[in-house]
C-alpha cells in the first residue's frame, strides 16, 4: 500500500488546499491499477472538513477509472470526518450516515445524480440554507442563493458530459463566524465547453473567469437564459464580504473583494468544484 503524506500541516478552501489534494490524485493515478493508497493527514492541524467532498470525489475517480483504492487516515480530534459522513461514505454507507452531528457544525457530506434535482433542491433549501451558521442571512436572500445553486447543478446535467454523481459538503465554524460550502463535479469542466463557443479561450483559468462575466453562456437558447448562478454568486461575494472559488483542470480562480486572482495547479483536477465562503456571519 501507499502512503501519502501532504507536506503542509494545513489544507484549507484555498489556492494550496486543493493543490495538496491535486497533488495526492496525480500521484496516485501514477500507481499500478488495483493498488491502495492511504491519504494519511494525522499529522496535520488542520483540514477544511467541507473538502471532504473534494476527497470523496477523488477517491469515486480514483476507482471507477484506474481501480486504485484510497484511504483516508485521520488522527486524533478529527471526529468532524465521523460527524459530516465522510466516514461512512468511505464505509460503504453512501447518504446514510452512522454517526450524529451533535454539534451541528457540518452540512452533510452528500451525493447526487446528476437528474436528482428535487433531491438536491431539498439538500439545499433544508440542509444548507436552513443551518444555524446562516440564521442571519435573510430569505429573500437564501431564495437567491438556492436558485443559483440549482443552475450549477443544471448546468452539469447539461454540459458536464458524466454519470458520476455531485458530490457536496459544508462546514460551520462558530468561533470564526465562518461557513464553508463545497459542491464538486467529475465532468469536462469549464474549458471544453466554452472553448466550442469561444476558441479563442485556451486556459482553464481564462474559461473560468470567462463563466462568470455578465451574458456569457454556453447553455442553448432552447433552454431558456443561462449562466447567471455562478456570475450571481460571484456578485453576492463581493458584496456581503464573501469569497468564491473555482476550481477547473490546471485553473483556480478566487474571486474576492471586486477581484479575480487567477493561479495554476502543479496537477489538473479532474473536473470543478465550486466553493463559496461567508464571512461574518
Amino acid at each position: 500500500m501507499s502512503i501519502y503524506v501532504p507536506d503542509t500541516n494545513i489544507i484549507e478552501t484555498n489556492y494550496i488546499g486543493i493543490n495538496h489534494l491535486t497533488n495526492f490524485y496525480a500521484n496516485a493515478m501514477s500507481l499500478a491499477p488495483y493498488s491502495t493508497t492511504e491519504y494519511d493527514i494525522s499529522s496535520l492541524t488542520n483540514f477544511d472538513a467541507n473538502l471532504s467532498a473534494v476527497f470523496l470525489a477523488l477517491n469515486y475517480k480514483l476507482f471507477n477509472t484506474h481501480k486504485v483504492k484510497s484511504r483516508f487516515k485521520i488522527g486524533q480530534g478529527q471526529g468532524i470526518f465521523f460527524r459530516n459522513g465522510l466516514t461512512s461514505h468511505l464505509s460503504g454507507y453512501g447518504n446514510n450516515n452512522q454517526y450524529i452531528d451533535d454539534r451541528e457544525s457540518t452540512i452533510p457530506l452528500r451525493t447526487y445524480s446528476t437528474t436528482s434535482d428535487e433531491d438536491f433542491c431539498n439538500y439545499i433549501k433544508y440542509e444548507f440554507l436552513k443551518h444555524r451558521g446562516l440564521e442571519n442571512v435573510t430569505h429573500q436572500k437564501k431564495n437567491t442563493i438556492k436558485d443559483h445553486y440549482l443552475e450549477i447543478f443544471n448546468n452539469v446535467d447539461l454540459h458536464a458530459s458524466t454519470d458520476a454523481p455531485v458530490f457536496t459538503c459544508g462546514q460551520y465554524y462558530p468561533d470564526k463566524r465562518l461557513l464553508k460550502f463545497t459542491l464538486v463535479d467529475l465532468g469536462d469542466g469549464f474549458l471544453p465547453p466554452i472553448q466550442k463557443k469561444q476558441s479563442s479561450i485556451n486556459d482553464d483559468k481564462t474559461a473560468i473567469v470567462w463563466a462568470t462575466i455578465d451574458n456569457n453562456t454556453t447553455k442553448s437558447p432552447a433552454y431558456g437564459p443561462g449562466g447567471t448562478g455562478l456570475k450571481d454568486l460571484k456578485k453576492y461575494c463581493y458584496e456581503n464580504d464573501g469569497s468564491l472559488h473555482i476550481c477547473s483542470g490546471y485553473g483556480y480562480v478566487t474571486f474576492i473583494s471586486d477581484k479575480a486572482i487567477e493561479t495554476q495547479l502543479s496537477n489538473p483536477f479532474p473536473g470543478s468544484h465550486v466553493n463559496i465562503i461567508f464571512r461574518n456571519i
